[in-house]
């Protein structure tokens, strides 16, 4: 399929999803989805339902991989009008089923190459509550990552790909994290947030990628988006904890890269994972990109 049409896969999945009806997804004969990293019926995650909206919304498209995702905020928060209620209806309806929801939202869509789609995963994480983390409500989607960089700045899909995986090598330790290519203006993003260079999280990417307690085993790597233009590298894994550092979970990082350089990453990651129902696919460390 063209990035067109995959784009409009998206669209119309995205539309299944705010009308609560995952029959309008068009699905392979041979098709498997995941919701929070486990196999699950299309549909059975809570943040399937109605009301939803979608207030926060960016798509990345590869043509090689047949892969489009699509990271955004689902919520529930919305005014509803007297004239969309039916007449058996109440006016003041049942506070729990208003009660305000919102969800950080990552989907991946493969399709095979009758264009129909034959993978679904899906990531549904609630706000933290964390004070110190950007509330949903307020993101937005960060443009930079959707801007071409220009011609002398961009970097080959092959090279894309292996400073992905020298980064994860790098979490992982295998490598010498200080060897792994940082642009001076590196900033890191976690879920929204902001956390490197910021008051009470003071340390510069570099500085916080180098420091031993920063280390996971980073298992079952993906890179399903990949774009020479823009200079994004998307890329996939279970990071399984060590003793030094936070608890396991999921995490996708959205690599811009310029000139062979990490020029932000943008993290989005859920820590209430522990298992996830996806194999690697793509180098597993930085030697097999080779």
């Amino acid at each position: 399929m063209t990035k067109r049409e995959l784009l409009m896969q998206m669209s119309n999945f995205l539309e299944a999803l705010i009308h609560d009806d995952p029959k309008r997804v068009p699905i392979a004969e041979v098709f498997k989805a995941t919701y929070q990293g486990v196999q699950a019926p299309l549909g059975s995650g809570d943040i399937w339902g109605t009301p939803r909206r979608i207030p926060y919304r960016q798509t990345f498209v590869d043509d090689v991989t047949q892969t489009v995702c699509f990271s955004g905020v689902v919520t529930n928060n919305v005014i509803r009008q007297l004239w969309e209620m039916t007449d058996t209806e109440d006016v003041v309806d049942s506070p729990d089923r208003w009660m305000q929801k919102w969800w950080i939202y990552w989907v991946r869509l493969t399709v095979n190459e009758d264009g129909k789609i034959c993978e679904i995963e899906e990531i549904a994480r609630r706000e933290t509550g964390s004070g110190m983390d950007v509330r949903p409500e307020h993101m937005v989607p960060p443009r930079i990552l959707e801007t071409p960089l220009p011609e002398d700045a961009r970097t080959s899909r092959k090279e894309m790909i292996k400073i992905a995986s020298q980064y994860w090598d790098g979490v992982n330790k295998l490598i010498d994290p200080d060897i792994v290519p940082m642009h001076p203006d590196a900033r890191l993003y976690e879920v929204g947030t902001p956390v490197t260079d910021e008051m009470a999280r003071p340390n510069s990417m570099k500085t916080n990628y180098i420091t031993p307690r920063f280390k996971w085993d980073c298992i079952k790597r993906r890179f399903p988006v990949v774009d020479e233009v823009t200079g994004i590298c998307i890329s996939t894994n279970h990071m399984i904890a060590q003793e030094v550092s936070s608890p396991t979970g999921y995490v996708t990082d959205i690599f811009k890269i310029e000139y062979g350089l990490i020029k932000y990453i943008y993290a989005f990651h859920d820590h209430g994972i522990t298992f996830v129902d996806w194999d690697g696919i793509g180098p597993q460390t930085s030697a097999e990109c080779d």
